[in-house]
């Protein structure tokens, strides 16, 4: 019998039952997102053609993220030449290349790896919430994922923040826009973090939408700088601090403040299709958050929690998140989430991530504790911004302005080669990085392929230079001073932007990187 419908009954963590019933009649399981608007529904609908028969051990084909139903055909008789397919093309466009990757077959075992990545014990293996795997390489990874330990069996202790409707009701903050006058009156939101970068955007004071934000200038952030919030806290101030989230440390007992300590944050709000998913970043103590970010903390070791924003800035662990489409990341996503770091790549992933991340002073304890002397002695890998960077190494054991990235490139370069130092950590290969970079982050892909371009200081260039250059001719030297320079909208400082402009090939740089820290790896065994 065949059947069009759509899927939340493959993802719903309260389906358990009804999957799992599904799962032992599928035989053909066909996943469309409506973007070519075959059916008339809304075009980011994702509907199932499926073929059921009688119960039997789950064994069935599918292929996920098809836009045309020739895609299947086509799939099914390729022989396995060229490159695998992803979610858009390399122009942009949604991917309609047919692949034999890209059929999946799904049986017991497979649930099995499945439910190693998204389940905990006490859920059935065959009520496995469903993976969305696009083609081989991606089903290969996720194997690789089930083999890894969890990030939750090191002690963590979560917050939810604030309920942005209930505690708000309580009097115990309020909508205002200011800067704060310490980190205590702190209430984040989620557009104020973003991968490995908190400071990311600070609401205007017009506060029209959810979109009315600036982005920080973190070559112009000062030392003493505390982002402008949309929300005050109200009424009594022991009120407020006892309200919020408190754990019971292990194994003495006592009761801890949440906000006394360095915790990851990241987006709760999961955004499946866009250029990240899972968006982490480190908060200093004293500031609260909205439950649009959720946080974990390991109180007792700093490093431990370094190493955890590490692995949850990478793109492997996004990818972990994104295969399996939800609404939400909260703890039990997170606590799934592989450990992706081992002693011999911890150093390198500390420094990179401190150094993204410890963009100001509230941060210096924290440097100061996971400072290593090992720091000293590092460099990047080879890449294709080689000319442009600053040494990865040059750091100190206290805090200084020096310490922070501060310039686009770097940054970029430190979030790369975090992402190939994680997949080391966890067998994945280059190849298989790659791919999952290539076709499971389209957007992510399109920006660095198309549209995202860097000047002779490494600073991104803004839209309105990069249409100007264009419409000039992009190699005309002519420019004047001028046409070449703008504001930044945070600072108020006008930036110089210096040609030639270049785009930079992350996948190049992430096999660089790779082959660079395998070779570190090697060498200390």
């Amino acid at each position: 019998m065949g059947l069009i419908h759509l899927e939340s009954h493959f993802t719903d963590e309260k389906a358990g039952l009804l999957r799992a019933e599904t799962y032992r009649r599928l035989r053909r399981h066909w996943q469309f997102i409506n973007e070519l608007i075959l059916f008339e529904i809304e075009h980011h609908k994702r509907y199932g053609v499926n073929i059921y028969s009688a119960s039997r051990e789950p064994h069935f084909v599918q292929a996920a993220s098809l836009y045309h139903p020739d895609m299947v055909e086509r799939s099914l008789r390729h022989d396995g030449s060229g490159v695998e397919p992803g979610i858009k093309d390399p122009d942009g466009n949604w991917d309609q290349r047919p692949h034999s990757s890209r059929i999946v077959h799904v049986n017991r075992d497979t649930l099995t790896s499945w439910h190693a990545v998204l389940e905990t014990d006490e859920i059935p293996v065959g009520q496995t919430r469903m993976v969305y795997a696009v083609n081989q390489s991606t089903a290969d990874v996720l194997d690789k994922l089930a083999q890894a330990p969890r990030i939750g069996s090191l002690g963590l202790q979560f917050s939810r923040g604030w309920d942005e409707s209930i505690d708000r009701k309580k009097g115990l903050f309020d909508a205002e826009w200011g800067v704060p006058e310490f980190w205590g009156e702190v209430i984040l939101q989620g557009p104020h973090l973003h991968v490995a970068t908190p400071f990311y955007k600070t609401p205007n004071p017009t506060m029209l939408h959810n979109q009315d934000w600036t982005t920080t200038d973190f070559e112009a952030l000062a030392t003493d700088a505390i982002p402008a919030t949309a929300y005050k806290p109200r009424g009594d101030r022991g009120k407020y601090d006892a309200a919020y989230t408190h754990w019971t440390s292990k194994p003495e007992g006592s009761v801890i403040a949440a906000r006394d300590h360095f915790r990851l944050a990241w987006r709760n709000m999961a955004a499946n299709t866009g250029e990240r998913t899972l968006i982490p970043a480190l908060i200093p103590p004293g500031a609260a958050h909205v439950d649009g970010i959720y946080s974990l903390a390991v109180p007792a070791d700093p490093r431990v929690l370094v190493s955890l924003a590490a692995s949850m800035s990478s793109l492997i662990s996004d990818f972990a998140v994104r295969v399996a489409p939800k609404s939400t990341i909260r703890s039990g996503t997170a606590s799934r989430l592989p450990q992706g770091f081992t002693d011999r790549t911890r150093s390198e992933l500390l420094l990179r991530t401190l150094r993204l991340n410890c963009v100001n002073y509230a941060y210096a304890k924290l440097w100061e504790e996971c400072f290593d002397t090992s720091f000293r002695t590092d460099e990047w890998a080879p890449g294709s911004a080689d000319s442009l960077s600053t040494r990865i190494g040059e750091v100190g054991p206290e805090w200084t302005p020096e310490t922070p990235l501060r310039r686009a490139v770097d940054r970029r370069q430190a979030i790369l080669e975090v992402d190939a130092l994680v997949a080391l950590s966890l067998g994945i290969t280059a190849d298989e990085l790659c791919t999952i970079y290539r076709t499971q982050f389209p957007v992510l892909h399109g920006y660095d392929t198309r549209s995202t371009y860097y000047d002779g200081n490494g600073r991104l260039v803004p839209s309105a230079i990069l249409t100007q250059w264009r419409r000039r001719g992009m190699n005309d030297g002519t420019y004047t001073d001028d046409e070449l320079a703008e504001k930044h909208r945070g600072s108020g400082i006008a930036y110089q932007y210096v040609v030639p402009f270049i785009r930079l090939d992350r996948e190049r740089d992430l096999r660089a990187a790779y082959a660079e820290f395998m070779r570190r790896v090697t060498s200390r065994s």
